[in-house]
């Protein structure tokens, strides 16, 4: 009988956008930004706090909001900051729809996670654009 094959999930690249075999990259967000991210919230949300704890801004003000730290793919050759305080998923550990499952669960247990773009790289998978892209590999079992 012939078993059901599920699409794997590959990394794309951010510098040569060549997939990233098992042990050749992995995918990435740079811690450092993530707290100087946090840290710059935190100071927009006590310029827009009221005396009663309440935030209060104007629709302008939004603009102001610090950006999200963006997750990278990327070959250990193409890393663009080799030496960057980083947490990283290497690629053999986010192959599988059950593999960015645990990962994703994982992630969230981190007050940081909100503060990173994780819902973007999410974003997308199925359809094969973005960082982490669905592409059908013979032989890769349905668990």
């Amino acid at each position: 009988m012939e078993r059901d094959v599920a699409p794997a999930l590959n990394l794309i690249c951010d510098g040569c956008r060549k997939p990233i075999t098992d042990d050749d990259g992995y995918l990435w967000v740079n811690t450092t930004e993530v707290r100087r991210t946090e840290e710059s919230v935190r100071a927009w949300e006590a310029e827009r706090t009221d005396a009663d704890g309440s935030l209060s801004f104007s629709g302008g003000d939004i603009f102001d909001y610090p950006e999200k730290v963006r997750w990278q793919a990327h070959h250990a050759r193409c890393d663009p900051a080799p030496g960057a305080r980083a947490y990283d998923i290497p690629a053999a550990k986010i192959r599988s729809w059950e593999q960015l499952l645990d990962w994703t669960a994982h992630l969230m247990e981190k007050s940081w996670l909100p503060h990173t773009d994780w819902d973007d790289c999410l974003r997308g998978v199925h359809q094969g654009g973005g960082r982490l892209v669905l592409a059908v590999e013979a032989g890769a079992p349905i668990s």
